[in-house]
């Protein structure tokens, strides 16, 4: 996933997700580092 580098599988899952929500979930990302999340329409990363 552009950047996040998260494993194939997580990725298939996130992509999976991300199609048919708009929305993946918080995730970890960035080898563990930080958690993530992308959602539709959606510019800043907390609310």
């Amino acid at each position: 996933m552009r950047g996040w580098h998260v494993g194939p599988v997580q990725a298939g899952w996130l992509a999976l997700r991300y199609g048919l929500t708009g929305d993946t979930g918080r995730f970890r990302s960035h080898a563990g580092w930080r958690v993530s999340r992308l959602r539709r329409g959606h510019s800043d990363e907390d609310e």
